[in-house]
């Protein structure tokens, strides 16, 4: 997914890596998604802000009560009161001559009835018109038909938006339209091709200090 939102960024990040800022926003991310995994084994409870010993105080204060609203809110979900049948289950999927290896944060159902596939997100909603904010979901469907043997109809996929709790659900579609997608952007990374592709994700790109083009297009932006 991040390819195809901006082949520059992906370079940047697992190419030729650049050092990046992991803010406090990623490193609470890390630390929630965790905190549910646990939770989905029975081993958590809601935690407290001196149990995160991986968050600064300086990190902590910045984000004031972030870390119970993003708890509180996967708790008083539909999601926060079931067991998922797999928790962080990992994948390989092969798509022409790549290998894509993935991780979904959970899977609702019966190993042999329907699924609801399930993404946590604790950054921010994505605008209605983005094209590119189901691809994630929409491969993690393509996986769970290609190595888990599910059939498209029986999948439900859904981004919970632990900021405010809000739900994003639609039916699995069309696999071989997925799979088309996910292989033009193989076939790119394979050929090294690497364009920057400027849009609002530059204004939080933790790579805009290096890119002029994202500079220009967040400045005009701002203008």
């Amino acid at each position: 997914m991040e390819y195809a939102r901006c082949p520059k960024k992906f370079y940047w990040t697992s190419i030729r890596p650049l050092p990046r800022f992991s803010g406090p926003a990623a490193r609470i991310g890390t630390q929630v998604h965790a905190w549910i995994e646990r939770q989905a084994a029975g081993q958590a409870t809601l935690l407290e802000l001196e149990e995160m010993p991986d968050l600064t105080d300086e990190e902590l204060a910045g984000e004031p009560g972030r870390v119970e609203r993003l708890q509180r809110n996967f708790e008083a979900s539909r999601f926060g009161s079931v067991s998922p049948l797999y928790a962080e289950r990992a994948f390989l999927l092969r798509v022409d001559e790549f290998v894509v290896s993935g991780r979904i944060d959970a899977i609702f159902g019966t190993a042999d009835g329907p699924w609801e596939v399930v993404d946590y997100k604790t950054g921010r909603k994505p605008p209605e018109d983005d094209a590119l904010s189901g691809l994630q979901l929409d491969l993690y469907a393509l996986a769970c038909g290609d190595v888990f043997g599910k059939r498209a109809s029986d999948l439900t996929l859904t981004y919970l938006y632990l900021q405010d709790g809000e739900m994003v659900t639609w039916v699995a579609g069309d696999p071989e339209e997925t799979r088309a997608r996910v292989a033009t952007a193989l076939a790119g990374i394979a050929a090294r091709r690497f364009p920057t592709l400027p849009g609002d994700h530059c204004r939080w790109c933790d790579f805009r200090p290096f890119c002029p083009p994202g500079k220009e297009y967040v400045a005009q932006a701002q203008a």
